[in-house]
């Protein structure tokens, strides 16, 4: 009944609506700019582009993408024994990080899909539905704090992306980090938002997985960098915050696999002479970095599922 009251609240019905324009607004935009730079293009010209790329950077992609899902993984495996200490083996905080980053970095959504994955492979160890919740939050948390690092470091390094503020924002950022480090140092095993409690890492593992977030963005942004032309990618830092805003596009459109969003911030960050041979880089990472993981996992999981149904008891 107290959720369907809420449901009914006027301002959570207008927060969803704004939610959704938000949404639609987004996703309508991209369309409309993606439309306009494809229509300037000669799929011929995306196509020799593609064939230009040198094997040994589709090589290097590859491991680039591979780092970047480690580093995804690890902030799982983090998260897990944060919540439920030593209740889960290895190889299942693994799996189920693996899986999970890599069906809802294709489908979206991952407050949602990620949730499901989650608990189903969770709760074959014991793991209760309000403890999987507690892990999506701090696996969010840390995917949170990548984000900011690379921001922070962005901003130190390339003082020009603050549009004249100079290094005070990356330096801000700092402050802000060394405060929480310290918050999470004292006596703090809970962090309790209204009726909602989880469990907050130590300031050890928070640290660790703030360098592996700066870590997962390396490999990620190195994923796409290495597939564009030399001449057309520039300087790596130059390249990090388009590919870091794009991605941020794609999260808040909630498009599946931000696809789209992340396309059309990507193409509108070059000139339209350029635009063919970054749409081709585009496809290749597509393939590479979301469409490979996501055959592997969806392969994992239903192999996972078929010795779940064997073993099951008749």
């Amino acid at each position: 009944m107290a959720d369907r009251q809420e449901t009914r609240n006027p301002r959570t019905i207008a927060i969803r609506r704004a939610k959704y324009a938000l949404t639609a607004a987004i996703v309508g935009g991209a369309v409309f700019l993606l439309h306009r730079y494809i229509e300037r293009m000669a799929w011929q010209d995306v196509r020799e582009a593609f064939e230009r790329i040198p094997r040994w950077h589709v090589v290097g992609s590859i491991a680039a993408t591979m780092l970047s899902w480690i580093c995804l993984t690890a902030y799982d495996v983090f998260a897990v024994e944060t919540v439920v200490p030593g209740k889960v083996p290895m190889r299942m905080k693994i799996f189920s990080g693996f899986t999970t980053h890599a069906i809802c970095n294709a489908l979206g959504f991952h407050a949602i899909t990620g949730t499901a994955l989650r608990y189903r492979v969770l709760s074959t160890q014991g793991v209760g539905a309000a403890d999987v919740a507690r892990v999506v939050g701090l696996v969010g948390f840390a995917v949170g704090m990548g984000f900011a690092s690379v921001t922070c470091l962005a901003l130190l390094l390339e003082p020009s992306i603050a549009q004249g503020w100079g290094r005070w924002p990356g330096i801000a950022l700092i402050v802000l980090f060394v405060v929480l480090l310290r918050w999470l140092a004292g006596k703090h095993d809970e962090l309790t938002v209204w009726k909602f409690s989880t469990p907050v890492p130590s300031a050890r593992s928070a640290g660790a997985q703030m360098a592996i977030g700066v870590v997962e963005m390396v490999g990620a942004t190195g994923a796409m960098y290495l597939l564009l032309p030399a001449e057309i990618a520039g300087d790596f830092l130059d390249f990090a915050p388009i590919y870091v805003g794009a991605i941020l596009a794609g999260i808040v459109s909630n498009a599946p696999g931000g696809i789209g969003a992340f396309e059309a911030l990507t193409l509108a960050a070059f000139p339209q002479e350029q635009r063919a041979q970054v749409l081709a880089a585009l496809l290749a990472y597509r393939a590479i970095y979301g469409l490979g993981p996501l055959v592997v996992a969806s392969l994992a999981l239903g192999a996972f599922e078929v010795r779940r149904r064997i073993a099951a008891p008749a």
